[in-house]
């Protein structure tokens, strides 16, 4: 589908013509590439291709931008998904909204939905532009792009309910809000958990003597408990062998969240790993050749982003499954001298043990019918982050604290 459109706007800059895409097979790479400059992995063709194949539940628009002269000023990314019952612990959700949260609301929760950015990843995923191109106008052109996706699915008897601009850190955040100028409202989400790596650690020993001598305990007792594990790195042949293992032990993970924006599937993993080869970390976790944990990551502007964990919950406990991955990821950090490890949102308590401070993250909601997104913004504004006790691993912290 290709579809260009004038968008007038009352800045400097007075039109912008767009081209329109339900696949990025069907996108100018050369026109893609020139804006995002391959400096974001999950806006590349590989990855974005590989959602595609993996994800038959899902629908995919893709907006170029271009200015006056024809030149490609901006591309911006969508998801399109139904968010089912299955999706959302309504109890969950609820708690984190004081228990204020109207039964009635589940209805409005399960709907089809539209997202700007990326369901499974954290961050500014769903636009770039150019710096020609002003942030008003910028902004003005997404609300655009998805009131126009909005028309189509409304065209095609597929409405959708809500959307989402997700989501923003807080250095860049102060230069979005006039979203909110365009009826969506401010969303506050769990943190995201991440751990600075000391330009002076070149080994993960030198990050264990780093702790202090309570928590350099506690990790050697987790690299004791885990050495029975054989961890492996997966490659294209050991997750088609294991598929339906990875699937289940996927499920585990998030069964326990309180909302997902959709689920992935260990084919879609397959198809990344396929497309992204080394790009993608991949590690297996086995006992007895059985298959107890996996995680994968992603390397983004020299940070290692944490993206699916799988655990078989029996043998958590024993092996210290999880807390093993989380180390594995800094200590594979470490080793490629990169300056950060995101470690996502859930388990806090436990990621801020291994050295990870929380970072505040929003995004941007609207619900399509002007009345609902008139009562939906009190009870967003109840949605607060996991409340969790910080740890503080590190000597550094400990001589801060007395200080």
């Amino acid at each position: 589908m290709n579809i260009q459109k004038q968008f007038c706007s009352n800045s400097e800059i007075t039109s912008y013509r767009i081209e329109y895409y339900d696949s990025i097979e069907k996108v100018n790479l050369d026109h893609w590439e020139e804006v995002s400059k391959n400096q974001n992995i999950y806006l590349g063709h590989n990855y974005l291709s590989a959602l595609e194949m993996g994800l038959s539940d899902f629908n995919f628009r893709y907006f170029l931008f271009y200015d006056t002269d024809n030149k490609i000023v901006g591309i911006s990314y969508f998801q399109l998904l139904n968010i089912t019952d299955q999706d959302i612990n309504f109890d969950a959700l609820s708690n984190k909204m004081q228990g204020l949260l109207p039964l009635s609301f589940k209805k409005w929760l399960s709907s089809r939905i539209l997202i700007c950015g990326n369901a499974f990843a954290t961050g500014e995923n769903g636009f770039v532009f150019l710096d020609c191109v002003s942030k008003s106008d910028s902004i003005e052109l997404i609300d655009k792009a998805i009131q126009h996706i909005v028309d189509q699915e409304e065209i095609a008897n597929r409405s959708i309910s809500i959307s989402l601009i997700k989501e923003f850190w807080p250095n860049e955040l102060s230069q979005f809000t006039a979203f909110k100028s365009y009826k969506y409202h401010e969303v506050n989400i769990d943190v995201n958990m991440v751990l600075d790596i000391k330009p002076s650690w070149s080994s993960f020993d030198d990050y264990l003597q780093a702790l202090n001598s309570k928590f350099r305990t506690k990790t050697k007792q987790v690299l004791k408990k885990s050495e029975q594990l054989e961890i492996i790195d997966f490659e294209i042949d050991t997750i088609q062998e294991r598929l339906s293992e990875i699937d289940k032990l996927y499920h585990n993970m998030v069964n326990k969240s309180s909302f997902s924006f959709g689920r992935l599937n260990a084919k879609t993993l397959l198809e990344l790993k396929d497309r992204l080869g080394e790009s993608l970390y991949f590690k297996g976790y086995l006992l007895d050749n059985k298959l107890i944990g996996f995680a994968t990551a992603t390397t983004l502007n020299q940070t290692l982003d944490g993206n699916f964990i799988g655990i078989d919950h029996h043998y958590n406990k024993e092996f210290s499954v999880y807390q093993r991955i989380l180390y594995d990821f800094i200590g594979y950090a470490i080793e490629k001298k990169m300056t950060s490890v995101k470690l996502g949102r859930t388990a806090e308590e436990i990621k801020s043990g291994v050295g990870a401070l929380p970072i505040e993250m929003k995004f941007y909601a609207k619900h399509h019918n002007f009345f609902k997104n008139g009562i939906l913004k009190p009870f967003i504004s109840l949605l607060k982050p996991s409340q969790f006790n910080l740890r503080r691993p590190f000597k550094i912290d400990k001589m801060k604290k007395g200080a």
